[in-house]
């Protein structure tokens, strides 16, 4: 009878113990699946672009709020951890940081957690484990100058990875220690940003610490929670177009007609029905210097001096010579048009790169070629970005583009510096969408263009 009675007594506690169970059990996150980027790498499509990095993590107290269905430091975490799933199989040095108040009565400052050294996947998982909850004020400014001591021993291209949620910075001057950063390592750091919540002032703040970074850019933790767009901002961070499996796009031109496409033809804009050389120039059969088609005097002996429309000049006699009548005034005729053109130009660059590709060496001196034909002809050259990026940035990315190819231009083919005036328009002018890869790669770009006429 007792244990008829001990049975009815724990049987109830048997049984919610089993609904609590399942409950537990339905209330599992799902597992997130993070993109594989390593197929990429293997086929030649993409190559590694830097060589070490650092992730910034926030352990302040705002990041104690509810956000969503957890706290801003449960999605911090969930992020960091798709982030880190996602990299790819790389060799790289890395580094951790966080910062926030790591003692009850201390002053809120910034702590390396490990690094830097070879990168282990384990490495940010367990270097976060201890953190549950968050504490204190946020001095960003002291885990951006943290970080910056931390990576003076890498070498080659960096990235700064900072997660928070931007608030309770009032006192505290990130913006400056990004800048700071940035003196220290010029073009080889590239800072990012990644806000946390939804607050709008922290939002700018942190869109203003990437900027200050001129390369990287700021993102929302919600526009990277899905495993494709963390693959995509990640891919950004460490990966870049694999230069040696570029292939041109198939598209020959011949603008001018001559038989010679345009990115062998020396002399671009030749009139219709001249005969050319292989070059795409005009033939001269005499060598005095004039095109056969302008000159009247076809077949002068070799080394005569001859004018512009390719008559040898006038022996001059010892006897006083009769007066000239007075020349008539020019006709219609001597004042048309013997030539008319137009010369083009459009180089296009890598993400986030101002130095010229080896296969955009030719077009450029195909230009060099028509100002050294017209030395009166001067060329805007134009720069441009995709959207990546922040707007001030990308403008002067665009003027870097631009003054490249003037250097070119300048230094290669002794073109005046005076003849060439550059202008970066940034991300204003797009020629195509930049919401696919082809599109953002088509805006990357330096144009010019020149119409010229030649009169008798």
């Amino acid at each position: 009878m007792k244990s008829k009675k001990m049975i009815k007594v724990i049987f109830p506690f048997m049984v919610l113990a089993l609904l609590m169970g399942c409950a537990t059990q339905k209330a599992v996150t799902p597992v997130i699946k993070a993109v594989d980027l390593n197929p990429k790498i293997l086929s030649g499509q993409l190559a590694q672009k830097i060589n070490a990095f650092e992730v910034i993590f926030d352990a302040t107290a705002s990041m104690n709020e509810m956000y969503k269905k957890g706290t801003k430091f449960n999605q911090e975490k969930s992020l960091v951890k798709l982030f880190n799933d996602t990299i790819p199989n790389l060799k790289l040095a890395a580094a951790a940081r966080a910062f926030g108040q790591f003692s009850p009565f201390g002053d809120a400052t910034s702590k390396s957690l490990f690094g830097p050294k070879d990168y282990i996947r384990s490495s940010l998982p367990q270097a976060m484990e201890p953190f549950s909850s968050g504490l204190g004020f946020s001095p960003l400014d002291a885990a951006l100058d943290g970080a910056a001591a931390d990576l003076k021993s890498q070498t080659g291209p960096l990235a700064v990875i900072a997660f928070s949620d931007g608030e309770d910075m009032e006192k505290y001057t990130p913006v400056e220690a990004a800048q700071r950063m940035k003196n220290t390592y010029g073009d080889r750091v590239c800072i990012y940003t990644i806000q946390l919540g939804e607050n709008e002032e922290g939002k700018k703040l942190l869109k203003k610490v990437a900027d200050a970074g001129q390369c990287g850019f700021m993102v929302t933790g919600d526009s990277i929670s899905a495993p494709k767009d963390m693959a995509d901002f990640v891919e950004k961070i460490f990966l870049k177009t694999a230069v040696a499996e570029r292939r041109p796009e198939a598209v020959i031109l011949d603008s001018d007609g001559d038989g010679v496409v345009d990115n062998l033809d020396k002399c671009p804009g030749t009139p219709a029905g001249v005969k050319v050389d292989r070059d795409g120039c005009p033939l001269d059969t005499d060598g005095d210097g004039v095109y056969d088609y302008l000159d009247k005097c076809p077949g002068t002996p070799a080394g005569v001096k001859v004018d512009r429309d390719g008559c040898p000049y006038p022996v001059a006699v010892q006897q006083a010579a009769p007066q000239a009548a007075p020349q008539a005034a020019p006709s219609a005729t001597e004042k048309a048009i013997v030539e008319k053109g137009r010369v083009t130009l459009n180089v296009k660059f890598d993400f986030d790169k101002s130095n010229i590709r080896k296969e955009f060496h030719q077009e450029i001196g195909n230009l060099a070629v028509v100002m050294k034909k017209y030395p009166d002809l001067k060329i805007l050259l134009e720069g441009h970005t995709c959207n990546i990026g922040g707007e001030q940035y990308n403008r002067k990315l665009s003027e870097r583009r631009a003054g490249a190819v003037k250097k070119y231009l300048v230094e290669k083919f002794g073109i005046d510096a005076s003849r060439l005036t550059t202008k970066g328009f940034g991300l204003t002018r797009p020629v195509a969408s930049n919401a696919t890869r082809d599109g953002r790669q088509k805006n990357r770009r330096v144009e010019a263009a020149a119409e010229y006429i030649i009169r008798k």
